[in-house]
């Protein structure tokens, strides 16, 4: 089950492009992002999605379309490709091409590669990372993964079907999806009490790696934290002996005010352990999503969660979200080091950084 740890934007859409390459005809690709924006980048993985169709490939095509990403295009004034989508139905017919602008909010990035007639091993991508230039900066991870447990096992967690293969726990990468079915106006008025119909496993799976008593060093990168994410993080400190590193961005591109706000919860919750606590903030732009374990247990190896959630309680119990615990030794090596280059470019930040401003940072954290 080899998997690969994609750093950076470029290094996505080349893997992208290069999955779409290797495919022929009969094959399947099942692709779903929350952003397509325009752009030189998002332009080559449409051609790569043009000539794959053209070879006899089935291209099926997922983007968010909720209220929700329209409401975050109008805050950061960004663009969508989704009539040039439109048009790939159209031009090469849906039984070739088919494009889904899905009403339910859906956060998750990911694509699989089919291959039906001897070309590969069937392969997945999946992350935190969307499609278009303006993210080409961005701090951000994803992972190649090939071979058919993993695929199936992928195909289980973003699918409501149970008959679906599902990989045993002890494996070396163990998937959790958030799968809402449908909307709710109670959950949608009190996101921190009430979720969405449907089912939702990411925040389990999150408690669940911070609260382990097998590890007690934690590095967490996140790219959006609200009171409920740091109530999450508060647990950590709650076992003597543990310590926490949380990596921020210094000025995110939304929710700046509710990041901060956050964050001092976190510290005022932990206070009594501060010295255990340490907050770092990046000027680049992290949009990663990663949890990362070690433990003084000689038998116990590291372990770590990246994915597309976020720590939010909208994004915890009403968006499609798709995380993955990861064991392999080569991913988490390689995902370890990646984190002290992002440690490296980041300050410690003090109380006079992390000011915000009401209620603004309410309303950020409401409505995110």
């Amino acid at each position: 089950m080899p998997l690969k740890l994609l750093t950076g934007y470029g290094e996505v859409v080349n893997a992208l492009c290069a999955e779409l390459a290797r495919t022929g005809a009969g094959d399947v690709v099942d692709f779903s992002v929350y952003v397509f924006e325009k752009g030189e980048s998002s332009q080559r993985v449409m051609e790569a999605m043009k000539r794959a169709v053209r070879r006899g490939v089935k291209v099926r095509c997922t983007v968010d379309g909720s209220p929700v990403s329209k409401f975050t295009r109008w805050c950061e004034g960004s663009t969508t490709l989704t009539s040039e989508l439109e048009n790939l139905q159209r031009d090469f017919g849906s039984d070739r091409f088919t494009f889904t602008a899905v009403k339910q909010a859906t956060h998750a990035k990911w694509m699989v590669v089919e291959r039906k007639n001897g070309t590969g091993l069937p392969s997945a991508i999946f992350g935190g990372v969307n499609v278009g230039d303006r993210f080409s900066n961005w701090r951000d991870f994803a992972i190649r993964a090939e071979g058919r447990d993993v695929v199936d096992a992928m195909r289980q967690a973003v699918s409501m079907d149970p008959s679906s293969t599902k990989l045993a726990s002890n494996a070396d990468i163990v998937f959790a999806s958030n799968l809402p079915t449908g909307f709710c106006p109670l959950a949608w008025a009190f996101p921190r009490y009430l979720t969405y119909p449907g089912r939702f496993d990411v925040k389990t799976s999150i408690v669940n790696l911070l609260s382990d008593p097998k590890y007690s060093r934690y590095y967490v990168a996140m790219a959006y934290v609200d009171s409920v994410g740091a109530d999450m993080l508060a647990r950590v400190l709650e076992r003597p002996g543990t310590s926490l590193k949380v990596i921020v961005p210094r000025n995110p591109n939304v929710y700046h005010d509710a990041n901060r706000k956050a964050l001092v919860r976190l510290i005022e919750k932990t206070r009594a352990r501060g010295q255990n606590l340490r907050i770092l903030l990046i000027d680049d732009m992290l949009h990663a999503k990663v949890f990362f374990a070690e433990s003084d247990l000689d038998n116990v190896q590291d372990i770590a969660m990246m994915g597309s959630c976020n720590l939010k309680q909208r994004s915890l119990g009403q968006f499609v979200e798709l995380n993955a615990l990861i064991r392999q030794p080569a991913l988490t090596v390689a995902l370890r080091r990646q984190l002290e280059f992002i440690m490296k470019d980041s300050q410690t930040a003090n109380m006079d950084d992390l000011r915000f401003s009401e209620p603004k940072a309410t309303i950020e954290e409401w409505l995110g």
